[in-house]
Parts: structure tokens; C-alpha cells; sequence
């Protein structure tokens, strides 16, 4: 019991070197939904994000038992994780050998959690928008400066991602990397273009909508048009380009 109360202060004062130092070297932290962390610098690697981003944390107990060398706690963490407050019920299983936690198991409801850490809505858009408009910077830069891989790496490297112009369409990324690579060569080939008057709308957490103007102005001619790009939040944590479509204002020259 004293040695799940000192975890438990470790946490509530945000001494994280101390928490880390509490397991045994080859301790297991597990929150059931997920693949357990096995090991003291595995707890490390993969908390030390999550712990920066805690400005203020208090595990309340309301119930506590002892079996054998297992420690049950039942509480609801009290937590401010980047400005934006939150509580969690959460069932922990401490198992303690020779004054360390040789194993952690954590039961709560990951939907609860996701919507406790989970910004205000008008935040979120907000965050979200301005990711989308630094990505398109970026788009813009690269095609600019003639790096086509670069570029290409904004759009989902799959069968599925496609894209729409004109009375045309490619269907994957394989498609798209190959039209544009044989298309546009070199730096000069490629032109400029700018993006102008974009508005991002957010459609679910993980989806948003950029559509705009653009300018591209290539050595034979200039052209102006409009776009649309979907955004897809995907599960390797990164916003890539899933559907484009663009159109031209002016017709092209004879």
C-alpha cells in the first residue's frame, strides 16, 4: 500500500524521474486497450511526451485494496493536459515486488479519455486550419524550389488516394507520382505557383477540406484556377492528401 501511494504522489507532484525510477528495470505499464510497455526506458520513451504536455494532475482514490502484493485503486484522475482540463474513472492493478511496481495495469474507457484530452470544438477547427494552411506553405515551397519528392509526400501513398482535373482523373499515388514526374522534369518546368484565398473546414477530427484559388505560372503560360484538397489525419499521426481536385479558369492557349 505505501509503495502504490508514493506512485500515486510521484504523479499528483509531477516528479515523472521519480515515477520512472519506482518500476523494476524490466516493469510493465499496460493500459488494456494497447500493447503493453515493457521495460523502465520503454515507460520512459513512451511517457515523457505525455508528461510534458501535463500542467496540473491529481489521482483522486476512492477506494483502495491489498491482495497478497497487488494493490487495487479506484479513482478518477483530475488532470490539465495543454490547457484543456479533463477527468478520467480509472481501476488500476499495481503488483509491487521489493518496493517497486513490477507491473501496472490501467482499466478506463479510451472514448472517455480521447474526449477528456479532446480541445473544444471551435479550438480544434481553429488548430486544425492553421495545420492546413502551414502544409499548403509548404506544397508551395516545394514544387517551387523543384523538389517533386518532397512535394509528392504530402499525398497518401496508397491505391486510393486520386485526384481530378480538368475531364480527367488518376486513381493512387503510384499514378500521380508517375504523371508528375514525367511531366514536370525540372525546376524550370514546374513554374511557380501561389495559393490564394484558401478556407479550411473541418468535417470530423480526423478529416478537413481546404479549397481555394491558385495562380501557376509555367514558361508558356499562366494559369488560374480553383482547388480542393481533402485532409486525412492518418494513423501514423500525419495530415496527407487523400482526394484533389483542381480546375482552370482560363481555357488553354491554341
Amino acid at each position: 500500500m505505501a509503495v502504490a501511494m508514493e506512485m500515486v504522489r510521484t504523479w499528483n507532484d509531477r516528479d515523472w524521474e521519480k515515477m520512472y525510477g519506482m518500476f523494476t528495470e524490466d516493469g510493465v505499464l499496460h493500459s488494456v486497450m494497447m500493447d503493453p510497455i515493457v521495460g523502465r526506458d520503454a515507460i520512459r520513451a513512451r511517457l515523457e511526451p505525455l508528461a510534458a504536455g501535463i500542467d496540473q494532475i491529481e489521482l483522486k482514490i476512492s477506494n483502495m485494496g491489498v491482495v497478497g502484493d497487488v494493490v487495487m485503486l479506484e479513482r478518477v484522475d483530475d488532470f490539465v493536459f495543454n490547457g484543456q482540463p479533463g477527468q478520467v474513472p480509472v481501476v488500476g492493478v499495481m503488483e509491487i515486488e521489493d518496493g517497486k511496481v513490477s507491473a501496472w495495469r490501467e482499466y478506463y474507457d479510451y472514448a472517455t479519455l480521447e474526449h477528456a484530452l479532446m480541445p473544444p470544438a471551435d479550438q480544434m477547427a481553429q488548430a486544425i486550419a492553421a495545420q492546413i494552411e502551414t502544409l499548403t506553405e509548404k506544397l508551395e515551397t516545394d514544387w517551387n524550389s523543384g523538389d517533386m519528392d518532397a512535394y509528392l509526400a504530402a499525398y497518401w501513398n496508397d491505391a486510393n488516394m486520386s485526384l481530378m482535373f480538368g475531364d480527367g482523373g488518376l486513381r493512387g499515388w503510384q499514378a500521380v507520382n508517375a504523371l508528375f514526374s514525367s511531366s514536370w522534369t525540372t525546376e524550370e518546368a514546374m513554374g511557380d505557383f501561389e495559393v490564394d484565398e484558401m478556407e479550411v473546414r473541418m468535417i470530423r477530427p480526423d478529416i478537413a477540406i481546404a479549397s481555394g484559388s491558385f495562380e501557376h505560372r509555367f514558361p508558356a503560360e499562366t494559369i488560374v484556377g480553383a482547388f480542393t484538397h481533402v485532409w486525412q489525419h492518418t494513423e501514423g499521426g500525419e495530415w496527407l492528401i487523400v482526394h484533389e481536385h483542381t480546375s482552370r479558369a482560363n481555357p488553354p492557349s491554341d
